[in-house]
């Protein structure tokens, strides 16, 4: 199918677009938009987390008169589920779409169908989210799903045991792993799985990664806030699923989807040293695995 299928359906389309610092990145992302979907009904709203360099303003003053783009102004930096929720919040009440894309932005869409596919898979299955097939170059993976399941209780618990052990002494494990092999990600992932994922097949309730999530009316209806803002940053993908599961959401990982993630562009812009990324990940990690303990829990 083409593009000029969704005007004929009168399909209407938000993204939001979470900035901080990036400017070029965060240009990038929203062109590509404005270019792949001229024939569709979009609306694509920026959300500056209150970018201490200022690029918040000059993205504002680009856009001004772009009447598919809106630029919402934080008063402070929100982190990443209170921040996506604004823009959330705001296409909820002032554009009424039909889906929603939330997307990092350093996220980059090509597919010119992209649009199409999604109410195609949407009407022909059903779901309330669906992540598309990540593709991330700096290391030539697919990320998604993250994971086939969801964390259980005990999993929660050994992973926040685990982490308070690196905020007890941050310069000892930052460099005990830069030294032995260089900073993994295991870190700051999840206990060791041996998942093998076929990234070719379709797949329902897994979880998602967090990088470009796409919702339906039902979870715009249903929700008035995509992520659980008690987060700053991290475990929000971890969060979704489970409340997901929880209230009987449907999740889908779509492989035709297609996007391109450049991943931390935002993170390596605002905070240059890596010994300062590993005590702030570190940090909110163990905040961010908290508040998953105490939904589990409740």
């Amino acid at each position: 199918m083409g593009i000029n299928n969704l005007t004929e359906r009168n399909l209407k389309y938000g993204f939001v677009i979470l900035h901080y610092m990036a400017f070029e990145m965060t240009v990038e992302c929203v062109e590509k938009l404005l270019s792949r979907f001229v024939n569709c009904d979009i609306q694509i709203v920026i959300v500056d987390n209150c970018s201490s360099n200022r690029s918040g303003k000059k993205l504002n003053r680009k856009y001004s008169s772009t009447s598919r783009v809106t630029v919402l102004l934080n008063e402070k930096n929100d982190g990443f589920a209170k921040g996506n929720n604004l823009g959330y919040k705001y296409l909820r009440e002032n554009y009424d779409p039909d889906y929603m894309i939330v997307m990092n932005n350093d996220v980059l869409i090509e597919q010119v169908d992209f649009l199409d596919l999604i109410d195609n898979f949407n009407r022909d299955e059903g779901f309330s989210v669906a992540g598309p097939d990540i593709y991330c170059p700096v290391d030539n993976k697919h990320q998604n799903p993250a994971h086939l399941k969801g964390f259980t209780l005990n999993q929660v618990q050994a992973l926040y045991d685990e982490i308070c052990k690196y905020s007890s002494h941050p310069a000892f494990y930052y460099y005990k792993h830069v030294l032995f092999g260089g900073l993994k990600r295991s870190l700051f992932g999840r206990p060791a799985t041996n998942e093998k994922i076929d990234r070719k097949r379709k797949m329902q309730n897994v979880v998602l990664h967090g990088a470009c999530y796409i919702f339906t009316r039902d979870f715009i209806t249903a929700r008035e806030q995509c992520f659980c803002p008690a987060t700053f940053l991290y475990m929000e993908e971890d969060i979704l699923h489970y409340e997901c599961t929880r209230d009987g959401l449907k999740m889908l990982y779509l492989p035709d989807l297609k996007i391109k993630h450049l991943e931390d562009v935002s993170t390596n812009a605002s905070i240059k040293s890596g010994y300062a990324r590993f005590k702030m990940k570190n940090n909110e990690m163990q905040k961010s695995i908290r508040v998953l303990i105490d939904i589990m829990r409740n």
